[in-house]
């Protein structure tokens, strides 16, 4: 009888340890994560959880780390084969672009997704800060750098300008004052044209860019002289070749490098505003 008590105590001991380390080794277990956008891939890598990711959608090339990673679809197809081959613990997609039909696919298999929403540029900070949380990360030291880097832009004065932001020339395409980038271009003292649009992004004719007649356009490529626009020497901006040229990749993604388009833009600004003077 005392031999039976003996070996089932020792039996509770053995499974007491094995539920212990099962347990140190799922919290040891490092997370795998995936992002369903350029820029979130590039905000996962800001926050500190570079080393999570297992794949990322097509595009992402910002750090060049991110190369490496298994690409995995976009906002709008995902390789579903992929990812459950891969076993992500969490997916973190681009709010209000990763269509619905993404998200019941990974929501019939169960994956626990995380949704990215930015509208501004102090969303970006936010954005941040809520990856990390959902990695069990510290603060990222990018979070206050990126904080303190804006509210530096937004304490200086510039002479104000109008200007047309223009994504692409075929169709012509713009943004609204509801878009990052044009409080982006707010910042360097350009006055977004289009800013009664109801959306945050849509198409406008080159009549309505001559009606609004900008002082300043802000574009994605070198000067084209093939460019509708470029026919069309009315146009202040035109006619002065008040072009202000950056990098879309920078641009147009809400992470942290944003800034550095805006310091390209407000240097641009003020080269065209010494252009003029003389």
């Amino acid at each position: 009888m005392m031999k039976s008590k003996h070996m089932f105590k020792r039996l509770l001991f053995i499974l007491s340890i094995g539920l212990i380390l099962y347990s140190w080794q799922a919290q040891a277990k490092p997370l795998k994560t995936i992002s369903l956008a350029p820029h979130i891939t590039e905000l996962i890598y800001a926050a500190g959880g570079g080393d999570t990711l297992v794949g990322v959608s097509a595009y992402s090339n910002y750090p060049k780390q991110s190369a490496e990673k298994v690409v995995i679809g976009d906002a709008f197809r995902i390789d579903l084969e992929q990812i459950i081959a891969l076993q992500p613990d969490l997916i973190f997609y681009w709010h209000g672009t990763t269509t619905n039909q993404v998200l019941q696919q990974l929501k019939q298999h169960q994956f626990k997704t995380v949704p990215i929403k930015i509208q501004s540029l102090s969303d970006i900070g936010d954005a941040l800060l809520n990856i990390a949380e959902q990695l069990a990360l510290p603060e990222p030291a990018n979070y206050q750098h990126f904080m303190t880097r804006l509210h530096k832009h937004q304490q200086q004065k510039y002479p104000t300008h109008s200007a047309f932001i223009k994504l692409s020339d075929q169709p012509l395409y713009t943004v609204s004052q509801h878009h990052w980038m044009s409080e982006a271009a707010a910042l360097c003292g350009l006055d977004n044209i289009f800013q009664e649009l109801t959306v945050t992004a849509a198409t406008v004719n080159k009549e309505a860019v001559i009606g609004h007649n900008p002082d300043v356009i802000i574009q994605m490529n070198p000067v084209n002289k093939n460019s509708p626009l470029q026919q069309w020497p009315q146009i202040t901006a035109i006619k002065e070749q008040h072009i202000v040229v950056v990098d879309p990749d920078i641009f147009s993604r809400p992470t942290p490098r944003i800034l550095d388009a805006v310091d390209s833009i407000c240097r641009q600004v003020d080269q065209l505003s010494e252009t003029a003077g003389e």
